[in-house]
């Protein structure tokens, strides 16, 4: 498999996508969809890096804020950034190679990395860019050997209440949604939930999540699985043998490949 020793500069993104810390959660909610991202950088008055707010954040804290009352919408997202964002950010060396990179995501089970220079952030290395990294270099290697399992899901029957806890209780970023023959017919993401905060409790699953799911052969090899993930904009893919469900390949997967 090819040695990815390039440095994190070719690959990485910019600009950083940021926010201030005395912003509303609302606020921080509209800008990651705006901007279609996962997480911004929180900044201080003076403009120094002192966090990050994620989706895994903001739906935390909505579900917290709502509670298990029958009658609540399903997410109550009130407070400012600096209430709920993590302020332990991982970072690496602009001169960071691609695979030690890869590494601290694995190590800590996170979807992206801010790259610095000289103490100043310079971009965001995120697995959406690990996996540009994959189909560039063409890995060969098949999805089966890369793959997570168990794989977490929700019947498109169910309800979104249930689907988000699972979200939080299964500390994933995303359920395979199946149907009654446990094949795969969409995503319910933490971006679903998020989209899905003033919706009833009991409202189904199938109403809210997003039905473009990517299914490939566990025999794929994983520069496919990338460029028709990024292709399709998937951020995670269902992984098949035959008729059957074996596996899912998200972006930390993508990033065990090259680490």
């Amino acid at each position: 498999m090819p040695n990815f020793t390039e440095p994190v500069s070719i690959f990485m993104s910019t600009p950083v996508h940021s926010i201030v810390q005395t912003a509303s959660l609302q606020e921080a909610d509209d800008a990651l969809r705006a901007r279609g991202v996962s997480s911004l950088a929180v900044l201080d008055d003076s403009g120094s890096l002192v966090g990050i707010i994620s989706n895994t954040d903001i739906l935390g804290s909505g579900l917290r804020n709502a509670g298990n009352r029958p009658d609540a919408a399903l997410l109550e997202s009130t407070g400012t950034v600096q209430n709920v964002m993590t302020p332990n950010v991982i970072s690496v060396d602009i001169s960071s190679s691609m695979s030690d990179a890869a590494a601290r995501m694995v190590e800590a089970h996170v979807h992206r990395v801010f790259v610095t220079a000289r103490g100043d952030v310079a971009g965001v290395l995120s697995t959406w860019d690990i996996m540009a990294a994959v189909e560039a270099v063409r890995v060969a290697k098949p999805a089966s050997e890369f793959m997570s399992t168990p794989v977490f899901t929700v019947r498109a029957s169910e309800t979104i209440a249930l689907a988000s806890e699972r979200l939080g209780k299964a500390h994933v970023t995303g359920l395979l949604v199946v149907d009654e023959s446990e094949w795969p017919v969409g995503v319910f993401s933490q971006r679903e939930a998020l989209e899905a905060g003033d919706a009833p409790r009991s409202a189904k699953v199938e109403t809210a999540m997003n039905a473009a799911v990517l299914t490939l052969p566990d025999r794929t090899e994983l520069h496919n699985v990338a460029r028709q993930a990024r292709a399709m904009n998937a951020r995670r893919v269902a992984v098949m043998n035959r008729h059957e469900l074996v596996g899912i390949m998200t972006g930390v997967d993508f990033a065990k490949a090259i680490s």
